[in-house]
């Protein structure tokens, strides 16, 4: 290979070392592979994106070299042609010409080169190189930390792990490339299947577990029947089933009493989202169950203010009257639920005041009417909107006032296309409907709601701490931030649909998988995934390339100022995250690796 450039003013090249004590001492370095990827970059623009796909400039070990790659990197982000000539005009107006070996150096590198296909690979070596002299140096800094006398040794070790966590970084964001959709377990009412036509669906998808028990078969037995989303007919058995079993069955969270009450708001586009045909399937069965309660007075609609919820509910002031005897059981439907946001955002509106009690079971009252007084209401609400009106209404101060973090957003589209449906069998209705009656009668009657063993072990162990990290912050975190307590009250009504009285580990894990879809879909809906503005800058940029991903050239551009192993950490960061995958896009040569999502 020819010689490599010292850092001298006056452009002489200095020869490489030889065997001896020097080389022999030197830091883990390749420069023949140094020189053979800056001269690939400067013979192909295709190298070029090879190149900044798989290093970092500052990887290489000579520091002229890693000058030469920067230049070679801005002049192709400007669109200009990359050669020795256009390469030495640049390096001479910036003043960094005769620093890294002159013209001469420049066209070397290009005569140098075996081949400019294996641009690439010469990168992994530099890159393998670069990362054996940063494993030396962190060895050489733990060392130092924990040969220090005056050292605490639980700050030594805290550290070593920070040394270490920021070598895994590179491994997450590297990783193995996946399929076009996550790893899971089968999923039947989603996965493709022979003889079903189902329409793309453009966000996130739940897990199967949570088709658990007897709420799960319901909807998979009503599944070829309608064209709605089977998870948003699953969140409408169960707020509706809460809202029937009453206030008396509940779980002990802490100090706090959580009655089975579930708040969701099924999220959709107004022509595939299927909200209101996921309400209408769950209804239909259990309104044939208990037609006495999916009456008006139970179902009412309209939420106009907090003193008008209270009035629907509100204790009957007879002088002989008991305030709790009343049936104060509602299941709140609100078809159009972004005017109900509206009325909630009207300065002086006591609404989201009466609906957080409300979602805490707690008695209302109104500051307005001192005689408004409801005891003891069991009032579930389940809500429909579309992704831009819910975007349009929520705003930061609403979720941080706690109003909202009260609801599960349920994302839904569209699942089965069936242009000549008539809807489930009479039949089929009416079998349903029957158990769903025993199911609902046996469970009012519980009080206390126990945990086996193994469902408090998962939750205490998996279930709490995934569910309470809060790391992330920003809106996502402000949206969830009720997921841990929230978990349980969901878990219980799955227990309760499967005439049981203690929460097993089946249910824990179906509540633990909704509430993660709930997330999910907030992170689909509201686009900002952390508190981190640069991952969600890189979140913007993969929806915004849609099939097609992002590539880690397309991401070095968007992050120009920052080196290689940040932008791995901010990859790794959001592969984290719901939906977010890598993958394979097929080109005219060799794929290339991207990172899309997939919902």
């Amino acid at each position: 290979m020819t010689a490599n450039p010292a850092d001298r003013q006056d452009g002489t090249v200095l020869p490489l070392h030889g065997p001896g004590e020097a080389s022999r001492n030197a830091p883990p370095q390749d420069l023949d592979a140094e020189q053979s990827v800056l001269g690939a970059m400067l013979l192909s623009e295709a190298a070029v994106t090879d190149v900044a796909a798989t290093m970092d400039p500052a990887d290489h070990y000579r520091p002229a070299h890693e000058t030469i790659h920067r230049a070679i990197q801005q002049l192709h982000d400007e669109g200009q042609a990359v050669d020795p000539i256009t390469l030495t005009r640049h390096l001479e107006q910036s003043g960094d010409l005769n620093r890294v070996g002159g013209p001469g150096y420049l066209h070397s590198l290009v005569n140098a080169v075996p081949s400019a296909s294996h641009a690439e690979y010469y990168a992994e070596i530099v890159r393998d190189k670069a990362e054996r002299r940063r494993l030396i140096e962190t060895g050489s800094r733990i060392v130092q930390a924990a040969s220090a006398p005056d050292a605490d040794a639980s700050q030594v070790r805290a550290a070593i792990l920070a040394e270490v966590a920021t070598l895994t970084v590179q491994d997450r964001a590297n990783g193995p490339e996946t399929d076009d959709a996550p790893d899971g377990p089968p999923n039947p009412l989603y996965d493709p299947q022979n003889g079903i036509r189902r329409p793309h669906r453009p966000g996130p998808t739940p897990h199967p577990d949570v088709f658990s028990g007897w709420v799960g078969e319901t909807v998979r037995e009503l599944d070829g029947t309608t064209e709605a989303d089977p998870v948003a007919v699953l969140v409408n058995l169960l707020s509706a089933a809460g809202a029937v079993i009453g206030r008396r069955p509940h779980v002990m969270v802490g100090n706090d009493r959580h009655p089975c009450l579930i708040w969701a708001l099924t999220i959709g586009p107004t022509s595939t989202g299927r909200k209101g045909s996921a309400t209408s399937t769950a209804r239909r069965v259990l309104a044939e169950a208990l037609p006495a309660f999916f009456g008006p007075e139970h179902t009412p609609r309209g939420l106009n203010s907090g003193e008008g919820l209270i009035e629907y509910v509100k204790d009957d002031d007879s002088d002989d009257a008991d305030p709790a005897s009343a049936d104060k059981r509602l299941w709140v439907l609100e078809s159009e639920y972004a005017v109900t946001m509206s009325r909630g955002r009207r300065e002086g509106s006591s609404l989201p005041g009466v609906l957080r009690q409300a979602w805490d079971g707690d008695s209302l009252g109104s500051m307005v009417r001192d005689s408004l007084k409801a005891t003891d209401p069991h009032i579930a609400i389940l809500g429909h909107i579309t992704p831009e009106e819910f975007r349009a209404k929520m705003q930061d101060s609403e979720m941080a006032g706690g109003t909202y973090n009260r609801f599960l957003p349920i994302f839904c589209h569209r699942n089965l296309i069936l242009p000549g449906s008539r809807g489930a069998n009479p039949e089929l209705v009416s079998n349903l409907a029957g158990s769903w009656r025993t199911v609902l009668d046996d469970a009012a009657r519980v009080d206390t709601v126990k945990f086996s063993p193994d469902a408090w072990a998962l939750y205490c162990d998996v279930v709490y701490p995934a569910l309470s990290d809060d790391s992330a912050g920003g809106v996502i975190a402000q949206f969830t931030a009720r997921a841990a307590p929230y978990v349980q009250r969901v878990a219980m009504v799955y227990a309760l649909c499967d005439h049981t009285d203690t929460i097993t580990e089946t249910h824990m894990r179906a509540a633990w998988h909704l509430l993660d879809y709930a997330r999910a879909s907030a992170v689909h809906l509201l686009g900002h995934v952390t508190g981190n503005p640069k991952v969600n800058k890189l979140s913007d940029a993969v929806r915004a390339a849609g099939p097609d991903g992002l590539s880690a050239d397309q991401v070095r551009r968007l992050f120009k100022n920052t080196t290689r192993a940040e932008r791995d950490r901010l990859t790794a960061e959001l592969l984290d995250q719901p939906g977010y995958v890598r993958t394979q896009r097929p080109t005219r040569g060799r794929p290339t690796t991207v990172i899309r999502y997939a919902g």
